[in-house]
């Protein structure tokens, strides 16, 4: 391919020939942003995303379309071009009626992704629900019990039942199983900068700086004036509500990071700024605001009067609670702290304890919880009710409270109505004590300090708070920032710690010597944007669920400080979780969309006016379609097309009204619908997505990759989980799947995976129960029973699930360790020799797009080997290539594809007919065959001595209809057969092949055959030597050179011979005692499961190994636990013998791998071993292969007396294949 010079931003690089710009941009590492292009599909120029400016060229080009040329001078990021992209994202975003991530993440200030920590919950990841928490909020317990929940506010599921998803309840309840776990999460922690920052207050403000500032490397210490941390939260909260314990807890959380706490320091007195400059090299202040107000009336300096936060700070501070028995107690204020001090009183002998507010309860700004339960405690309440003048008493103390009565006028700053004094309305109430609950203040006595060392001067506000930039939380000093009460006056905990972290993200970007910016843009839609929310659109849709309560001790036990609210119960807490309407886009980390607008900063609300409204469609089992978050870029309706050939989605109407849907306004799965999941890989937003079978969130995950376990195409895949939850399987740009596709097996049948019931030990069956033993009990009872038998007395059967190496080493026991030829796999069980030949010469995947016509004789790809059936229709949908169906079913899946179907009642007698009319009439490719077929006249003979007609009467077919095909595939030069072993006999496959020789395809480029077979490693089971016939490299075993080149690199004196009798007959005759079945479930996928049944009922011990407990396993004596393919590691060879190898890429739950398993029966059994690794097993497996001699059979024509359709089991004989396929 020439290559071209280009200059693209100012710089020449080279180009290919017929490249477009986007396609030599990415290739170079220039990324251009598109929305609408998809490598698999021709370029499409709809989201006028990837314009670029091309000199010379009127207007902006769209890269994805655009060919390069010589000497072209392109700009991919000019002002122009920015603005062009800016402008086409804001178009759509303003149509994009979708929510990136759910209302109580947006409403909570530090941001908590609420929407994937319940996900996390349902899953029972409490370490990861907790970490996903602590990437913004590190103290979860304590919010988890006093946080005033803006979350819940917010929370759709409002809209149904009218209250929200207990919120703060779930994250209690897995933060406190997180807090006792031996393994508690801990966030990791960048290197050591060195750097040193001095925290002053140990409140929620402060402890949060220091747990970030420790997350990015630097040195945290905070100086806290009082003898234990919290701030407010230890000495503002009575511990009914917030233990102590529980603090303290969350505290050594942060203090594991290495954070130092010194206590008894207060800034200003016996800790000066001076010291601190010294040492540290930055400072955050995190002060809080703990100063109570008083009344504010007259006569308020009597005694007995107190603020809320001294009555409950003094409590802490002394360890002594006050003795109010006999007293009446009035609390004024509607807050929280009101809450905390009515319900104190009480647990401090009052029985007369009334609280005094000024709007009515509906204005109250306490959680609605905490009035709730002190109504449960006694608590009385007086609304409308303002106090006007303390009346002492004759020694200066509190006698009683003259109070106005209000009503409610107009709205004030916060929303609520304006409390109005009712002229005339006094009234006396007659009190012991008052708690003045109504503000609290920022003590600054600290500012001198600081201000006399500092150099320049730390400026307050009018409010006496710290000022500081509400963007960065700076501070007037370079190097001092602020967090908290003490910046923004009293405020929440939630927004403490949020302030925390942003001062810590301020300060570390100090540290480091940058900029101190705001944080990042981030484009996020909000339905809101759109309209506000209404019940009218959640009732009908979602089924109504009540909210659980949190369990609390009864009333009349709350006379002490134990913590009243008891936890959920794990029940309740997976009730819960199931509340969540999942608001937040299961996209937001991949969606092109978010990440573009982010990258240009759009703005959504910047075009108004009209927008499209859809309800999301969940009938499909798999694919769930929002057309709220379409942005009609056609990939999923082409993809659809011109890939997969399923044609089921399409573009209904016109213009501004387009939406996807299926075709003909159907359901999904009333379409062609195949479950592929391509639509789904192609979308670049939310629109079409997988309708998960468990708890979606919005979760960043991990991944690993390997290569499929089902079919036989041998993509490669990788799997994305949270800590081993695997969430979605995705195509990756494998050796074989170039393109990263992937068909719905892998996409979607993946939820095992997932599965607890997982067989993770060695199980002995005992009086009919299964008991776990020991692995090494287990291979002693294997060796015991092989050795208590005749060798000739064992069989091993070997899944074609498995990889190369643990085929090799099952026959390898058996041969060397057992002496017994008795290997077989059930998957070719009695197929015969068919298989093995149609393989050896397959064409080439790639060389499909130079085919002149493709025949899927007895194929149905879709569903048996879907990635090559794209591959298939692609190429003839993008090449005009005819495709001819040979089918036997009234209904094929594939007929909707084809150009042309022929109906056959036998595929067998068909092909043997057409090889019949051929011969017949001296089609034959005479000069090919002399060349490779030299047993070709005898072939001849017995063919034509078949009588014509009886192949034709057996076939089903017209003479006709036979002929038109014979001379139609002869007379095409570049014709391929693709064939399914799955639905055709061995002799079948043989014949096939001997059509193919007589014409002469085999062996020239796009001619031939291309068998697809049905496992992963079906074609391993052949080259390893798994099958009695056959020793590893495909050669026969009854072969003595072979025999005795084994004898030589496994360094045996004897082996034993070929078998007298097939693996069938011997469990038929009751000759077998031991079956060892490694990967495969013959019971389970059986099509006539009674005979399997009696096969097994005349074996004495069976020992089954697989990853659950399949219909074979429950069978068994004993079971072992198998391991999953990236779990051990090896290799598989795929339909066109290539050999694709795969690590060990995932820890499973199973501490001997199935590998390490037979490497110990090995052992157990007296064979030498050193292998390390599978690529140690492959590595003897390729030294026999190539010691073994030259194949002479060459292109030989094979002719068969009669068809053999013996197809014993279905799903490949794999129980995974079978629950996917179910599934």
């Amino acid at each position: 391919m020439s290559k071209l010079n280009i200059i693209i931003n100012r710089k020449i690089v080279q180009g290919l020939r017929g490249e477009s710009i986007l396609e030599m941009s990415r290739r170079l590492g220039i990324e251009i942003p598109t929305l609408c292009h998809d490598p698999r599909l021709e370029p499409y120029s709809s989201c006028y995303l990837c314009v670029v400016e091309i000199d010379g060229m009127r207007g902006l080009q769209p890269a994805c379309s655009t060919k390069i040329t010589e000497g072209m001078r392109i700009e991919t990021e000019s002002e122009r071009v920015v603005k062009s992209r800016k402008f086409a994202l804001e178009l759509m975003a303003s149509n994009h009626y979708a929510d990136c991530v759910a209302p109580c993440k947006e409403t909570c200030p530090a941001g908590v992704d609420v929407q994937g920590y319940i996900a996390l919950i349902n899953q029972g990841k409490h370490r990861e629900a907790t970490g996903l928490i602590k990437k913004t909020n590190p103290l979860p317990a304590i919010c988890g019990r006093v946080c005033v929940r803006p979350c819940e506010v917010a929370c759709r599921r409002n809209l149904v039942e009218g209250v929200g998803v207990g919120i703060d309840y779930l994250k209690r309840y897995t933060s406190d199983i997180d807090m006792e776990a031996e393994d508690r999460f801990l966030p990791e922690i960048k290197p050591a900068t060195g750097k040193k920052v001095a925290v002053i207050g140990a409140g929620p403000g402060g402890l949060s700086a220091a747990y970030f500032l420790a997350c990015e490397g630097h040195h945290a210490e905070i100086f806290e004036a009082s003898p234990h941390a919290g701030g407010m939260l230890r000495y503002g909260i009575p511990p009914y509500r917030l233990p102590n314990e529980v603090i303290e807890k969350e505290v050594e959380g942060i203090t594991a990071l290495g954070v130092k706490i010194h206590y008894n320091q207060k800034l200003g007195d016996n800790l000066s700024y001076k010291d601190l400059k010294k040492n540290f090299d930055a400072v955050i202040l995190g002060i809080g605001s703990q100063n109570g107000t008083g009344i504010g009336c007259e006569n308020d300096d009597a005694g007995n009067i107190f603020s809320g936060i001294d009555f409950l700070r003094n409590m802490e501070m002394t360890g002594q609670k006050y003795d109010f028995t006999g007293k009446k107690v009035a609390v004024i204020g509607g807050g929280n702290t009101a809450m905390d001090c009515c319900r104190t009183a009480m647990r401090c002998g009052s029985t007369d304890v009334t609280v005094l507010y000024r709007r009515t309860e509906k204005e109250m700004p306490a959680n609605p919880i905490e009035i709730h339960e002190s109504k449960l405690e006694g608590i009385q309440y007086s609304f409308l009710t303002a106090p006007a003048k303390v009346n002492k008493d004759e020694n200066g103390n509190l006698k009683s409270l003259t109070c106005f009565r209000m009503e409610l006028g107009e709205p004030d700053a916060s929303g609520r109505r304006r409390p109005v004094k009712i002229p005339g309305s006094e009234f006396d109430i007659e009190l012991d004590y008052i708690l003045a609950a109504i503000g609290q203040k920022t003590n600054v006595n600290f500012i001198d300090d600081i201000n006399e060392h500092a150099g320049k001067e730390l400026v307050l506000n009018k409010w006496g708070d710290i000022d500081a930039n509400t963007k960065t939380l700076q501070t007037s000093i370079d190097n001092v920032f602020a967090c908290g009460d003490g910046v923004t006056g009293p405020a929440t905990l939630i927004e403490a710690i949020a302030q925390g972290r942003l001062a810590a993200q301020s300060c570390n970007k100090f540290l480091h010597g940058k900029e101190i910016t705001p944080p990042d843009f981030e484009f996020i839609s909000r339905k809101d944007n759109f309209l506000e929310q209404k019940a009218d659109d959640y009732e009908s849709f979602f089924e109504k669920q009540i909210r659980e309560e949190m369990p609390t001790m009864e009333p009349n036990t709350r006379h002490n400080f134990d913590e009243v609210e008891l936890g959920y119960t794990p029940e309740q807490a997976i009730a819960e979780t199931h509340r969540c309407l999942e608001c937040g886009c299961s996209e937001y980390y991949t969606c092109d969309l978010k990440k573009y607008s982010t990258q240009y900063q759009a703005e959504q609300k910047r075009f108004g006016g009209s927008y499209q409204k859809f309800d999301v469609d969940f009938r499909h089992p798999h694919v769930e379609i929002d057309n709220n978050k379409c942005i009609l870029c056609g990939r999923c309706v082409r993809i659809c097309k011109e890939v997969v050939g399923a044609n089921a989605l399409g573009l209904v109407n016109r213009g501004f009204d387009t939406y996807v849907a299926p075709s003909m306004g159907n359901k999904l799965e009333d379409t062609h619908c195949e479950s592929c999941g391509m639509c789904i890989s192609t979308c670049p937003t939310g629109a079409i997505t997988e309708n998960v079978p468990f708890k979606a969130g919005p979760l960043a995950t991990e991944s690993f990759k390997s290569v499929c376990n089902y079919c036989s195409i041998g993509c490669e895949t990788e799997y994305h989980h949270k800590t081993g939850f695997v969430t979605r399987v995705t195509g990756s740009n494998g050796l074989i799947n170039k393109d990263a596709n992937i068909c719905k097996f892998p996409r979607f049948g993946y939820t095992y995976l997932n599965d607890k019931s997982r067989v993770t030990q060695p199980l002995l069956k005992e009086n009919g129960t299964f008991n776990p033993i020991s692995f090494e009990k287990a291979y002693e009872l294997i060796a015991g029973k092989i050795k208590a038998v005749q060798p000739d007395e064992n069989a091993f059967f070997a899944g074609a699930r498995l990889s190369n190496e643990e085929i090799y080493l099952i026959q390898k026991m058996a041969r060397a360790g057992v002496n017994t030829n008795n290997v077989a796999s059930f998957h070719y069980l009695e197929r015969g020799g068919g298989y093995q030949l149609n393989a050896e010469e397959s064409v080439p995947f790639d060389q499909l797009e130079k085919a002149g016509r493709i025949y899927l004789l007895g194929s149905e790809t879709n569903e048996e080997n879907g990635v090559a059936g794209f591959w298939i229709y692609n190429n003839a949908f993008n090449h005009n290539i005819p495709l001819t169906l040979i089918t036997d079913r009234e209904k094929s899946s594939m007929l909707h594809k084809a150009d042309e179907e022929l109906r056959v009642s036998s595929y067998y007698h068909f092909v043997k007919a057409a090889i019949h009319y051929i011969l017949s009439h001296g089609l034959e490719n005479a000069v090919y065959i002399e060349d490779h077929c030299p047993d070709f006249e005898d072939y001849k003979e017995r063919v034509l001595a078949e009588d014509y007609n009886k192949l034709l009467e057996e076939s089903g077919c017209s003479a006709e209809m036979v002929a038109a095909f014979a001379f139609e595939y002869n007379l095409e030069q570049h014709s391929i057969i693709v064939l399914a072993e799955k639905n055709l006999s061995s002799a079948t496959c043989t014949e096939i092949r001997n059509l193919a020789l007589v014409t002469g395809k085999i062996g020239k480029t796009a001619s031939g055959l291309m068998p697809l077979k049905e496992k992963n490693n079906s074609q391993g089971i052949l080259d390893m030597g798994g099958c009695a016939a056959l020793a590893p490299g495909g050669h026969k075993y009854a072969d003595d050179t072979i025999r005795t080149l084994l004898k030589e690199v496994w360094e045996k004196d004897e082996l034993p011979a070929a078998a007298a009798e097939s693996p069938m007959e011997l469990l038929e005759n009751g000759k077998i005692k031991n079956i060892f079945i490694f990967g495969e479930d013959p019971t389970g996928t059986a099509i006539h499961k009674d005979q399997v049944l009696a096969w097994m009922h005349k074996v004495s011990f069976k020992v089954v190994q697989e990853c659950f407990m399949s219909d074979t396993a429950l069978e068994a004596d004993l079971i072992l636990p198998a391991t999953l393919p990236f779990e051990t590691g090896g290799s598989f060879t795929n339909t066109q013998k290539f050999i694709q190898q795969f690590g060990k890429t995932f820890e499973g739950p199973v501490a001997k791998t199935s590998f390490d398993q037979l490497l110990e029966m090995h052992k157990m059994l007296g064979l030498k071993t050193d292998y390390q690794t599978p690529a140690d097993v492959m590595m003897e497996a390729a030294a026999i292969f190539q010691k073994l001699p030259a194949k002479t059979s060459g292109r030989a024509l094979n002719f068969t007396w009669q068809n053999n359709d013996i197809r014993l089991f279905d799903h490949g004989c794999d129980y995974l294949q079978k629950i996917a396929a179910n599934d």
